[in-house]
């Protein structure tokens, strides 16, 4: 029964043995993932329930954006802007704000909010406005910080059936692209908590949907 067994052990030695060996073939072969930002046009246009979109413009880039575009809305007398970034980055949220927008010191009222099924967002006033950041990755939850960012990339991107692409140099292990969203809306003069979380509601509400129409829209490799 043994010598039975044997040559079907050896078949699948071989098969075996075949397989890495044609994969670390192909893997030395194939050109790798280079660090060149990938070419991306923003649409121009998200749809966002009950709000009519105004025609959006491309913004100026930053360090680490491969594209960016504003996006502005009204709703009767409200408007809405929503800027977004589709930039390879760390995720951390505060330092966006710091190095790339006027709020700067003002990011330390950044205020952390959470929504199962959607993820972490941040929600502070500046300046006679309210507003709303995070990142959206490719998987996962939207995150604010550096370390939501790695933990959902652990999390979402070192899965078994991104091994073999990788291992073919077809996209990085690590996929650390971001659709970074800074949604505002104005606030009337003297607002007060009770006018902010208001102005939070409208952020947040436009944000769930805005989440949700990128999630499946992410920019493909």
């Amino acid at each position: 029964m043994a010598n039975l067994w044997q040559p079907l052990r050896l078949s699948i030695l071989v098969l075996t043995c075949s397989g890495a060996l044609y994969i670390m073939g192909k893997a030395a072969l194939t050109p790798k993932v280079t660090n060149t930002q990938p070419s991306y046009s923003l649409p121009v246009s998200v749809p966002l329930t009950q709000w009519q979109s105004l025609p959006s413009k491309p913004l100026e880039p930053i360090s680490g954006s491969i594209a960016s575009r504003e996006y502005p809305y009204r709703r009767n007398a409200q408007s809405l802007t929503m800027a977004l970034r589709y930039m390879t980055s760390d995720g951390d949220v505060n330092r966006f704000l710091f190095v790339f927008t006027p709020i700067r010191q003002d990011n330390a009222r950044l205020v952390m909010k959470y929504q199962p099924g959607i993820g972490f967002y941040g929600v502070l006033p500046h300046q006679g406005r309210a507003y709303l950041s995070a990142c959206i990755s490719p998987r996962g939850e939207s995150t604010v910080t550096a370390q939501q960012f790695v933990q959902n990339h652990r999390t979402h991107d070192l899965t078994f059936d991104r091994l073999l692409p990788w291992l073919l140099g077809q996209q990085p292990l690590l996929d650390r692209r971001c659709l970074w969203t800074l949604m505002s809306v104005p606030l009337i003069a003297n607002a007060g908590s009770a006018e902010l979380d208001t102005a939070y509601k409208t952020l947040e509400n436009a944000w769930f949907d805005w989440y949700r129409w990128w999630q499946p829209n992410f920019p493909s490799l």
